[in-house]
């Protein structure tokens, strides 16, 4: 799941900030300020091959809104429901998923990838300073739709 310093539609933090529930379920996530650079290593070493391209370790929705709340949105709110529950209103299925990130992470030791609680933080302090300098926060954050 990609997460970037903005509200790109694409970012995965845009994306559940608009939900009115979230499954409370640990991901594997890739934050592309920490990843980018990690490609571009893997191409000039010309390495090949399947890679789980992901930061260590894995975080929640929950954690993640935490987050956006103490960073970016006080006010912010939302609700969990079950699995069970959200596969009653999806049309596909959703997989969650914590992956091993040793292959990704030995083949560029040069390059520290941070672990995503770590990288979270970071990236939340960007996206402010980037909300700030675009004219969106505090005023212009998105919401759910009514």
């Amino acid at each position: 799941m990609p997460i970037s310093d903005d509200l790109s539609p694409r970012n995965f933090i845009t994306k559940i900030v608009k939900y009115d529930r979230v499954v409370n379920v640990p991901n594997s996530m890739s934050v592309l300020y920490d990843l980018l650079p990690v490609s571009l290593a893997l191409a000039a070493k010309k390495l090949v091959g399947v890679y789980n391209f992901c930061n260590p370790g894995a975080i929640s929705h929950n954690e993640i809104l935490d987050l956006y709340k103490q960073y970016i949105d006080p006010s912010y709110t939302y609700a969990n429901f079950t699995l069970e529950e959200q596969a009653l209103i999806l049309k596909a299925g959703r997989s969650n998923n914590t992956l091993d990130h040793k292959k990704l992470v030995d083949a560029v030791p040069e390059i520290h990838i941070p672990e995503i609680h770590e990288s979270l933080v970071n990236v939340m302090i960007r996206m402010k300073e980037n909300l700030t300098k675009e004219g969106i926060w505090p005023d212009n954050l998105p919401k759910r739709n009514k």
